[in-house]
Order: C-alpha cells, then structure tokens, then sequence
C-alpha cells in the first residue's frame, strides 16, 4: 500500500515508521528541520523500548500525494487549512483521505475540499513527541479508530488500511459511529488538555486532586450538553471512563503543553473553543470551556516565540 503522511511531525512519522515496517510503501510530507534530518539522515524512532533508524522518503513537494492509495492529514490543526491547499491539486480522485487531527471539524474541511474523494475520520490516542528534528519518541498508547465519513472511489481502502496498520502492530480497527468516536475524544481533551497547559502538571494529577477533578468534570460535563445538542449519544458513563483510563496513565505531557513548552501556537479553539462556539448556537452556557479557552489564550501570548 502507498500511504502518504501529510504534516509528518510526531504521530504520523510514528504511524508511517509503523506501516513502513510491515512494507508498506510511505512517503513523509514534512518541512523545516523536520524534513532536513529525514533526508539526510533518515528516522529515528524509539517506541516501546526499542530504538530503530529508517532510511525514508521525505519530502515537501506536494506532487509526492499523487497517486497514493491513502493520504493521512496527520498535522495539527493548526496548520490543516495551510495544508489542504497545499496539496489539493495533487490529490487523486480514487485516493482515501484519512484525518487524524485532534477535535471535530477535520473531517468536514477535508470532504469540502476534496468532494469526490472518500474521507475517513481517524482518533488516535497516542503519546508521541519530536525529541528533535528527525527522532520520534513514542511513549504512550497509539491506537487508532477509523470511520468512513465521506463515500467515494477510494473508501475500499480503508479495510486495507486498518490491516496494514494493524500489521504494523498498531491496535486499529473501525468505528461505525465517527461523529460520536471525534466527540469521545473531544470530552477528554477539554477536560484535561489545557488546563494540563495551564498548570504544567500531568492528567492523572487532574484525577488526583479532588478541586482540579471538579474543573475537569465541569468542562467534560459542559462538552457532553453541547454535543446531545447535536445529536451526538456521549453521556456521564463516558466522563467516568475517561477518568479511570487516565488515573492508569502515565507521566504523559498533553498536545498542549507540549505546545505551550515551545512556544507554538495550540489547538485550544478547536477543542475547549469549538465547545463554546457550538454551545453559543444552542443557547447553552460554556462558563468553564469559555474560561480554559481565555487562559490558554493568555498563556500562549507571554511565551509565544518571536515569529512563531
């Protein structure tokens, strides 16, 4: 299978290192220093206790999409739009086009640029960082749920995929039900991402602390009114799930913080934002989605980097 990884940063080199290794044909869509060290001296993944050096195809030009059986958005939301345009004239009708953003809108901008292609919504759970330009560390998790969101030529590929990435030793496997799957994984993230962020303090401490655990269940609770109000079936026994899972986690730092540590720009309106702005077109109060959204807001303007 030739799968292309648009946005190669931590978690798609992470899956494309995987399919690589079961001989799958990947090709790593990167930029910056990221893709000077691919080139130059290949990946370096460590995942499982296990350190491994692959040599790859990395590159920028956006014709390298062209003719892939599956093209992974796999950047952060942040840079998605930047991409999709990026790479829109190269993109094949007959591709499956997979998101794997963090959030629910992912999937609606990619079918609305590409209209005849088939489109999967992916959730991955996944602990992953860039120790540096070219060296990958997994460190938690990494499994993915795939939903066919958009029909068209491609969607025969997504049993395909889900096989390959399972011969990858990726646990991986589809969901029926994609909306309420983004949903499931948008509870956690603004229950924990940011104020994770905010307090530089890891998501089992969260569950540890009997007021931090009030806030969590606050913004949860919050993400569960707006999407009932969409007609997306997440209730309270997803809050507790979500919390026992995370009292097993480990020392694992958020996508957040991660972001705030570098200076980068995050995805705060995507997740606890998208709950304020769909709560607004639903009369439903969002005071503490509001309030993490304003604070993370405020911390990434004191330790923005110049010109990030």
């Amino acid at each position: 299978m030739r799968v292309v990884f648009a946005g190669s940063g931590a978690v798609g080199s992470h899956y494309g290192s995987r399919m690589q290794q079961a001989g799958n044909e990947i090709i790593y869509l990167a930029r910056g220093a990221h893709l000077e060290a691919l080139q130059k001296y290949g990946l370096l993944h460590e995942s499982e206790g296990r350190r491994l050096s692959l040599k790859v195809h990395a590159g920028c030009a956006p014709d390298l999409a062209a003719g892939a059986d599956v093209v992974v958005f796999s950047s952060k939301m942040t840079g998605l739009e930047d991409l999709i345009e990026t790479v829109k004239g190269s993109i094949t009708p007959d591709s499956l086009l997979v998101t794997l953003q963090n959030g629910i809108e992912a999937p609606d901008w990619v079918a609305k640029a590409f209209p005849d292609n088939a489109v999967a919504a992916g959730s991955a759970f996944i602990g992953a960082r860039l120790e540096a330009p070219g060296h990958v560390i997994h460190s938690a998790a990494g499994g993915i749920r795939l939903g066919l969101w958009q029909c068209g030529a491609g969607e025969h590929q997504l049993c395909g995929l889900v096989e390959q990435l399972q011969a990858g030793h990726v646990p991986a496997r589809i969901d029926d039900d994609p909306a309420a799957m983004l949903w499931r994984k948008l509870l956690w993230n603004t229950g924990f991402n940011a104020i994770t962020a905010i307090s530089r303090r890891f998501a089992r401490e969260m569950c540890e602390s009997e007021e931090l655990l009030a806030i969590v269940q606050a913004a949860m609770r919050e993400t569960v009114a707006v999407a009932l109000a969409e007609g997306i079936d997440i209730g309270e026994q997803d809050i507790l799930r979500h919390i026992d899972a995370t009292l097993m986690m480990g020392p694992v730092k958020t996508s957040m913080w991660q972001d705030i540590e570098a200076g980068h720009l995050t995805e705060v309106d995507y997740l606890n934002g998208v709950v304020v702005r769909r709560g607004a077109g639903h009369d439903i109060a969002t005071p503490v989605n509001r309030m993490l959204t304003a604070l993370v807001h405020a911390v990434e303007g004191s330790g923005r980097k110049p010109g990030v």
